[in-house]
This record gives C-alpha cells, structure tokens and sequence, in this order.
C-alpha cells in the first residue's frame, strides 16, 4: 500500500507560546497511498496522546486496504507530535545547546505549537489543501487547533471525543497523573523512578479513559490467584507504557493538554463533524454537542460505545460507519448541502 517512515528535519528557530524557543525541530510521520495529480485527496492522521505514526497499527479499524480511510484512495500522513517521543523532536532528543538530552529541561509546549509544527511539515510538503483531517481526544485538540489556524487549508475534518477546552474535570484528572509521575522523583533526574511514576499513572488514567459499564461487564469481582482481575489488567497496562513511553514525554503532552484552550473556534468555517461518546467520563456528550454548535459548519454524531474516552480506539468498525456519510458527502461527493445525519 505504499507505505512509508519519513523526516522532516526544520532548521529555523520556532517560537513557542508560553515562552522560549526551540533552534531546530524535526518532525517523523509516516505516508501510506500515492498523491494524486492535483494534490486533492490528502487525508491528515493525528494520533492520541501516546500514539505514533503508524496508523494502520492502532487504527486499524478505520485505516488499511479495504477501510474507510484506503490508502488506495487517499494519500494519508500522520506525524508524531512535537513532544513526542516517537522520532519527533522532544525531551528525549539532543539539546543541540548542551549536547545531552532536553529530559526535564524541554520548554513547554502547547496544542498550538503542536499545530503549528505539523503546518509547517504540510508546507515543507508542498500540500496547501487537506480532504479531510481526523483525530480523537488529543489528535482532535491538535487538529482543531490546525484548522483554527488555517481555516483555508482544510475541506472538512472529524475531531473526535474533544470539546473547545481542557475543562476543570479533565484537568482533575491530567494532574494527578502528572503528580504520581512527579512524586516519584520530584528531580525529575532518576528516569528508572520517573517509569515508575509512569507506571501508577498510566493506571490513573485508564480508569478515567474507560467506564464503569466496561469494568463491571467485563472483570465484575473475579479474582486470579487473590488478586481482582481489574488490578492485573491495570497493572498490565502500566507495564505497557513503560516499555514503550517516556515519562518525560508523557508531562510534556499532558501538560499541554491541560493548556489546551481553543479561542476562534468560530474561525473554523470547514464541514466539521464533532463526535461525541457515550460512555465517555472525560468528554460528555452533551458537552460535546454544545461545542458543535459554536463552529459555523458543525454538525455533532454520537458513537455509542462501552469503551468510554477510548472507543474511538477500541469500537473503530462502529465509528467508521458513523463518518462514513459525512466522508462521502463532503469528500467522496462533495454535497455538503445534501448531508444529514439519521
């Protein structure tokens, strides 16, 4: 499906929101299908918090041959964020003023910059028009950003369980995530104590991306060997992360979701579809619906999933059937007018 790992290496200072400036910057994303002639069928991928470039891994639902998003139809590109730790630059990467790693010594960055950063990737590119951009939870943040930002550069996009702001409840949550990450090296200079951290705190925020319906249905107060199943399932997904996260990145991105505030939303004149879940503890339908209604093309959806924050992830089949008419009106068909949602 022509697939393939890009860099793009940016060698101009970049100013960031809240203060400071990285020198340079390089961006990794991967590319899958073949751009056509008139450069009118891209399709921009941004992922999740701890997501990384290969989509047809954690999407595989939504993207691949045969899927919704076909790489033998569009041209699609997911980057990792600026801040990552998946090849884009972050606190893992060199400080080329000290030579050594940024780790706790990398600026603060926001959802803007991380916008930002992916319009300039889109520039260097040569793409100035986008057929569709889609994104759940941060990867919708990020976007929504983008198209705040070049209202121009996109003809439709799916944000997919986010609203306009990371409320006071989100925020609840985010950083008492960060704390157990901190508390375990307040230094912030011991990565083996900082994993650790990363370990509690991935188990904080598993809870809060699923539901009690799920956890209920699906572990009840079953026990293996004097332990409840849901403790073991925790831990497993602590363990995860710490094999393949960087705890560094994880406050980076964190904390610039909890910045995350969207101002213009009104700028955003693209279609847009805001979908909702609704089993999401984070981001409540009708929050949702009502962030919707502020853009001047919004239309909102509801993925009806058990999966809580993470069924966009977890239900992919179910929410490619919902977007599907959305796609091909405004990109398949271009018919906006004509589209409506059952």
């Amino acid at each position: 499906m022509n697939h393939k790992k890009q860099l793009s290496i940016f060698g101009t200072e970049f100013p960031l929101a809240h203060g400071g400036s990285l020198q340079t910057f390089q961006l990794r994303y991967e590319t899958y299908g073949t751009l056509n002639s008139d450069l009118s069928n891209v399709v921009l991928i941004l992922h999740a918090l701890t997501g990384w470039p290969a989509a047809h891994e954690w999407w595989h639902g939504l993207v691949g041959k045969g899927r919704l998003i076909d790489p033998e139809q569009y041209f699609i590109i997911c980057p990792n964020f600026l801040g990552s730790c998946y090849g884009s630059t972050g606190p893992e990467s060199i400080n080329p003023s000290t030579g050594v790693p940024y780790r706790a010594s990398f600026p603060t960055i926001s959802t803007r910059d991380i916008a930002k950063a992916n319009l300039q990737l889109l520039d260097q590119l040569g793409i100035a028009g986008v057929a569709l951009g889609i994104g759940g939870s941060m990867g919708g943040m990020v976007l929504l950003e983008m198209a705040a930002l070049d209202p121009n550069r996109f003809r439709a996009i799916i944000p997919i369980a986010v609203s306009g702001e990371h409320s006071a409840w989100r925020i609840s949550f985010s950083s008492t995530i960060r704390n157990a990450i901190t508390a375990a090296d307040p230094s912030l200079a011991d990565t083996d104590k900082l994993s650790a951290g990363l370990h509690l705190a991935r188990q904080f925020a598993t809870i809060s991306y699923r539901c009690s319906q799920e956890f209920d249905s699906r572990f009840a107060r079953h026990e293996s060997e004097g332990i409840f199943e849901i403790e073991n399932y925790l831990r497993h997904q602590g363990e995860k992360i710490v094999e393949r996260f960087s705890p560094y990145s994880y406050l980076t991105l964190t904390k610039a979701m909890e910045l995350y505030e969207l101002r213009n939303a009104e700028a955003i004149t693209c279609p847009s579809l805001i979908v909702g879940i609704a089993s999401d503890i984070l981001y409540q339908p009708a929050e949702i619906e009502r962030f919707a209604a502020r853009l001047p093309q919004g239309q909102y959806v509801t993925l009806d999933a058990d999966h809580g924050h993470d069924s966009f992830l977890v239900d992919a089949d179910t929410l490619a059937q919902i977007i599907e008419p959305f796609i091909n009106s405004v990109i398949v068909e271009s018919t906006l007018e004509e589209f409506t949602i059952a």
